[in-house]
């Protein structure tokens, strides 16, 4: 029943996606070939300011290009909600975006045709500033919509957890043992040069002010862009590897059992860094191996490591030792 339910959400959030696009390239077509004959042969094809016409091309270059958007539209939102089904929240969001931007577009692309007809001179074209309102009200009032009708994130959408059968390393009862790895992102430090770069030019060029949300935000890209990872008598801990903080400390009584799977940060939790989603969060910073730990909320929490398994096999140790401790055997 609930993958019955899982799949449906699916195809439904599928739906919010591409009916849109498909269904705007429709009237697009439809409304073109009815008035094709009382369009000039030279469209105004955008408008800029004061609602006037500033930019131009041919019915045949016009209808192609907006078609293509509309389509390519479909395409890419359907494709990426059809590839996170993993991650229902971001599958929504996309969903959502996805149709919101088709009814944009085809609602601009039909009024941009309309107020080509009948005109002989395309340069006189003009589009009131009402249209772009009215089309971005369409779109919010379907985004809005579309994400109620993708329904909501399920926990048994959510990825299963390591085996039940998960590994344990031979400790003695007077052993002790740590294990210790450093991990790190090749999209966050590429990412957050090229924003602290824009930072630059803008604060350089307009003010620091306008450059202060870009500063703010690639500084801690570039910096937290590696980690170090270590599995003891403490449980989980995640340093960043340039600086002592934020620490991120997953302590063994919080853990039920731990193993190991493989990540995709973009479709499992929709982006990298610390993630949280229903059901699940940790430290995503690359696709790859990566430690997951069943948690006594019944969450799962994960990073994204090298040598994966042999981390959990000993948190799977440490966290028996922590139980008999704490009942007196």
């Amino acid at each position: 029943m609930p993958h019955s339910r899982s799949a449906s959400l699916d195809a439904r959030r599928i739906a919010v996606a591409v009916a849109p696009a498909l269904i705007a390239a429709a009237v697009v077509l439809s409304v073109f070939l009815s008035v094709q004959d009382r369009l000039p042969g030279r469209m105004a094809v955008h408008i800029g300011d004061g609602g006037r016409a500033d930019g131009f091309s041919g019915q045949g270059s016009f209808l192609a290009t907006a078609l293509g958007v509309l389509v390519g539209d479909g395409v890419v939102f359907g494709g990426l909600a059809l590839w996170i089904r993993p991650n229902p929240g971001v599958q929504r969001v996309l969903a959502a975006i996805g149709g919101a931007v088709a009814v944009l577009t085809g609602w601009l692309v039909t009024a941009v045709l309309l107020a080509n007809t009948d005109v002989s001179d395309a340069a006189t074209v003009t589009l009131p500033g009402t249209q772009a309102a009215l089309a971005f009200g369409a779109a919010a009032l379907y985004a809005a919509v579309g994400w109620a009708a993708c329904g909501t994130a399920q926990e048994t959408e959510t990825v299963s957890g390591p085996s039940a059968q998960a590994p344990r390393l031979t400790l003695g009862d007077a052993e002790t043992a740590g294990w210790t790895q450093v991990t790190g992102s090749r999209v966050l430090p590429v990412t957050g040069a090229l924003i602290l770069a824009a930072g630059i030019v803008v604060c350089v060029t307009t003010g620091w002010a306008p450059a202060l949300p870009l500063l703010l935000t690639g500084t801690p890209m570039t910096v937290l862009t590696s980690a170090r990872v270590t599995a003891d008598r403490r449980g989980i801990t995640v340093t960043p590897s340039l600086v002592p903080w934020p620490r991120l400390n997953v302590p063994l009584e919080r853990i039920t059992e731990a193993g190991h799977r493989t990540v995709n940060p973009l479709r499992d939790f929709g982006g990298w860094g610390y993630r949280a989603r229903p059901g699940a969060s940790g430290i995503v910073l690359r696709t790859g191996d990566a430690i997951s730990a069943r948690l006594t909320t019944g969450s799962e929490f994960v990073v994204t490591v090298d040598d994966a398994a042999t981390a959990a096999a000993l948190l799977n140790t440490l966290a028996d030792r922590e139980r008999r401790t704490s009942a007196g055997g």
